[in-house]
């Protein structure tokens, strides 16, 4: 790539990390195999600033957001901290002209995350939250399955974590962070629906214990959320006409069901999905091998387009649009609304 009018190679995009801790060790490594320099991790912890910062040649250590802007020239920041200082930091990321990839929920509310998008938009720049579960390989398989499987008729998430195990956070308010997720898959498995337009019903039967139901259409979505169920796991299953797709999330890997019906197809269906779902998960964990992907699939696929969207704004729209990100916090505002938790 080269800039207009010139034959010099385009300068990397320089990426500031905000937060050193687990997903901003995640971000880093995805921004660096996105082809970025990373030139300055930022936390509050010193050592752990270095910690990371020590990992890449170009990065130096700050305990101080505006300072690190002033030193580095960088054209990119990614907001991994706590959701409770996510809309200081963006204002910040905005006034410096930086793009911004925050992990989400991008803000409190739904307002929140429109004035944030708005600051940006003002300042010539993009924000995106984290909706890395929408980019996984797994989603794509589902979507490349969808002309074989004839109308969908029933998306389900059924979504168990041990996240307020591991930070002692309130289950209902992990519950609200996770949200996020599955609502921007649903956008993106049916992109003809506004998922914040959706009329959501929701029942909490304790807390962190979360049933929603919605209909795009002639699509009932249904998404079951516990955060003390176990064993953990994120699955997602898409119910059509011929068939059914069902996600394994956390792994990101997709099984095809076929929809055949008859006597032998009841009796060998467990051996069948058991099969195949064998096989996936196999060929999955080759493949995250050898892209050295530990966790958090879908994350390296969003960023890398996120980067392309920054170095070629004429031909590469934002990963996630502000009226996506905006609907998707609609939602989840209307679901922690309805859920009495808010």
């Amino acid at each position: 790539m080269t800039k207009e009018g010139s034959s010099e190679p385009q300068r990397p995009s320089r990426a500031i990390l905000v937060g050193a801790g687990l997903m901003g060790r995640y971000h880093a490594r995805a921004a660096a195999a996105a082809g970025a320099a990373i030139v300055a991790i930022v936390d509050r912890d010193a050592q752990a600033a270095s910690s990371l910062a020590s990992q890449f040649r170009s990065a130096r250590p700050f305990a101080d957001f505006r300072k690190s802007v002033r030193a580095s020239e960088a054209d990119v920041v990614h907001i991994c901290t706590p959701a409770g200082t996510h809309v200081e930091l963006a204002q910040l990321a905005a006034d410096a002209r930086l793009h911004a990839l925050i992990e989400k929920p991008l803000a409190a509310t739904a307002e929140d995350t429109r004035l944030v998008l708005d600051n940006f938009a003002s300042a010539g720049r993009f924000a995106c939250p984290t909706h890395q579960y929408a980019f996984q390989r797994s989603v794509c398989s589902a979507i490349e399955s969808f002309p074989r499987l004839g109308p969908v008729r029933h998306i389900a998430f059924d979504i168990c974590s041990a996240g307020a195990d591991r930070g002692g956070m309130d289950l209902d308010e992990l519950v609200g962070e996770i949200l996020p997720h599955p609502l921007a898959m649903i956008q993106t498995l049916l992109p003809t629906s506004d998922v914040g337009a959706l009329e959501w019903s929701c029942f909490r039967t304790g807390p962190g214990e979360w049933q929603m139901f919605a209909q795009s259409g002639d699509v009932a979505l249904t998404i079951a959320m516990s955060m003390s169920g176990r064993p953990t796991r994120f699955r997602t299953t898409v119910t059509a006409d011929r068939g059914t797709v069902e996600l394994d999330n956390f792994h990101d890997y997709a099984v095809l069901l076929p929809g055949n019906v008859s006597r032998a197809q009841k009796m060998a269906a467990p051996f069948i999905r058991d099969g195949l779902g064998l096989f996936a998960a196999g060929r999955n964990l080759v493949l995250r091998a050898i892209r050295s992907e530990l966790a958090y699939p879908g994350l390296t696929n969003l960023v890398d387009v996120f980067y392309r969207a920054v170095r070629e704004p004429r031909t590469v729209a934002p990963p996630i649009t502000a009226e996506q990100a905006i609907a998707v916090a609609t939602a989840r505002d209307r679901l922690i609304e309805l859920s009495g938790s808010g």
